[in-house]
């Protein structure tokens, strides 16, 4: 038995696929059979005397022992089981219609079923057919040709003992019937095994349904809490910074100006930070879409150059910035608030790791044509540099060149990975070539599409420059109930001679539009008793009244796509994000002059 367990052991190893398992199996039990029904057969041959039958009998012996060997050793088992059949057919079928009973009877029969069966199972439809074919036809040549039409090879046909003939129909029978049974538990075997597996994979389809649906929740209750954080916060960042501009504006001391320098420079470097860590939310959730706006590429890195000057010239260094002149008079069309956060991001990021030597910007465009140009965006330093095993590491999350930088130049570490995230946007890679007190090099490609001048000049139009008076006649609407806000934006409009009406909330504004008329409406949206989308879309619905039509923008301090789409899906002209600067507050103005 040990000897057939590893005889069946090394079939098995031969054949991944459990169907063929079965089939090689199916094959070696059958051959097994064969080779004890042939004996057996042999030595009852030899007892009776007939010779004939003894032939057959040895051929098939030593065609199973000899096909049993070759299996083992050789795995041919789809030849083997071709040879098997045309065995049953030669010897077991038509030998019998024309030697050994010269007709039909039941073990003719059972050589027909025999070899039909195991053509299917070993072979598919295709061959099966055929097989069954070749052994049927015997059949129907005994149903249709009378029997003296038939050529024999002997006197008539052989006798075989009643034993032998009973025990060779009993075999026959339950050969076929094995056939059935060993392939039908083969195959029923692995209907089950694909149920379970169908099972098993829809339980883990639903567990990761589960945590999908988690995932989200979470994600959601990130971005909840990020942006009730960001309310929060920007709501008193909003009076600080707003009151340090007024105070700006109202010609100070000289020490009260360094004074309030230092005030507003803390506060916004706040609002760096957390503008940092919306930012790149935003852009890990995939919910950021770049502008397409004209913008003059020199006058951007002109002012970012400005911006970023004086704290180079703090420490002293080399702060140059070169851009080729064939980029100086075009106009491109893009998003400039992005790619002053990447150039800001990169250039605070040299300025902050140099502490001798330079840092250069340089704007170059290996592609320029008529309808588009490819800028390449050179940031390079003469800093402590980053070690190679460290350089993939510093576009992770809240990731630094290592502990001793965080501890000696602070920071939040999302920098890099905001860079990243936003020329993926474009549809551009960062390339970085760094080594330790050598330095630091990023450079990055970005194609833009070029906008021509008379198209530059329908924008300017747009947005061209009025005058003070006409700023000054705007009858304004400060819809907000945060009272420190109200005082900002007050002495903001004040400054351009507007004295705004305020209301408390939503609801009150909506009666002061309607006892009043006005130009402009500046309208928180998170207040009691109603909101600013609520008292937009109870303007909105004054039917037959022109104050319906009453521009409105929303100053908000929670700044998402979620909000944007909101603000304008109720009717909102515009937005304006707090903290603001009181310029960012005048160019709104001048929209609904």
């Amino acid at each position: 038995m040990r000897l057939i367990e590893q005889f069946i052991a090394a079939i098995k190893a031969r054949e991944d696929d459990t169907i063929n398992q079965a089939r090689v199996l199916m094959l070696f039990y059958l051959l097994l059979a064969y080779c004890g029904f042939g004996l057996l057969l042999v030595f009852a041959y030899v007892y009776t005397g007939q010779i004939p039958q003894l032939i057959r009998a040895s051929i098939i012996t030593v065609f199973a022992v000899s096909l049993l060997s070759v299996l083992y050793f050789f795995n041919y088992w789809r030849i083997i089981s071709h040879a098997i059949l045309s065995l049953i057919t030669i010897l077991g079928v038509w030998a019998n219609l024309l030697i050994y009973v010269q007709g039909m009877n039941a073990a003719t029969l059972q050589y027909i079923w025999l070899a039909s069966a195991l053509g299917f199972y070993m072979h598919g439809s295709k061959w099966g057919w055929f097989y069954a074919s070749l052994n049927i036809i015997p059949v129907l040549l005994d149903a249709t040709i009378s029997r003296e039409g038939y050529f024999f090879l002997s006197d008539g046909p052989q006798v075989i003992a009643r034993p032998i003939y009973v025990f060779v129909l009993v075999f026959d029978f339950v050969a076929i019937a094995f056939l059935h049974y060993f392939f039908f538990r083969a195959f029923n075997k692995n209907i089950t095994t694909l149920t379970e597996t169908k099972n098993q994979l829809n339980e883990i389809n639903e567990k990761l349904s589960k945590t999908v649906l988690e995932i989200n929740e979470l994600s959601n209750a990130r971005m909840n809490f990020l942006s009730t954080m960001s309310h929060e916060l920007r709501t008193p960042l909003n009076g600080v910074i707003g009151l340090t501009n007024v105070l700006l504006l109202q010609e100070p001391r000289k020490d009260q100006e360094e004074t309030l320098a230092v005030l507003k420079f803390s506060a916004e470097n706040l609002l760096n930070l957390v503008n940092d860590v919306l930012d790149f939310n935003k852009l890990d959730s995939e919910m950021v879409e770049l502008e397409r706006i004209p913008f003059n590429l020199s006058d951007l890195v002109a002012n970012i150059y400005a911006a970023t000057r004086l704290k180079a010239e703090e420490k002293h260094l080399d702060f140059r910035l070169d851009v080729i002149p064939n980029l100086k008079d075009v106009t491109l069309l893009g998003d400039p608030t992005r790619l002053t956060q990447v150039l800001l991001n990169l250039l605070n990021n040299a300025i902050k790791f140099t502490e001798k030597g330079s840092v250069v910007l340089t704007c170059s465009s290996p592609a320029l044509s008529k309808d588009s140009a490819v800028v390449r965006f050179v940031i390079e330093d003469t800093g402590i540099g980053i070690e190679r095993s460290r350089q993939d590491k510093v576009f992770e999350v809240f990731v630094q060149a290592s502990a001793s930088t965080n501890r000696n130049y602070g920071g939040t570490g999302l920098g890099l990975p905001i860079v990243k995230k936003v020329l993926e946007l474009y549809q551009s890679n960062l390339v970085m070539e760094s080594g330790v007190n050598k330095g630091t090099k990023f450079s990055f490609d970005i194609s833009f599409p070029l906008i021509s001048d008379a198209k530059v000049e329908l924008t300017r139009k747009q947005y061209q420059q009025v005058d003070d008076n006409n700023i000054s006649s705007l009858k304004i609407l400060v819809v907000e109930d945060n009272l420190v806000n109200v005082m900002v934006t007050k002495k903001i409009l004040n400054r351009f001679g507007i004295m705004p009406d305020v209301a408390e909330n939503g609801r009150v504004a909506l009666d002061m539009v309607c006892r009043n008329g006005y130009d402009l409406i500046l309208m928180d949206l998170y207040m009691p008793i109603m909101d600013g989308y609520e008292a937009t879309k109870a303007i909105r619905g004054l039917k037959g009244n022109k104050k319906a039509l009453v521009p409105i923008v929303a100053l908000t301090a929670t700044v998402n796509n979620q909000v944007l789409e909101d603000t304008a899906g109720v009717g909102m002209n515009g937005y304006l994000a707090k903290p603001f600067h009181p310029n960012d507050l005048l160019e709104e103005l001048k929209k609904y002059i």
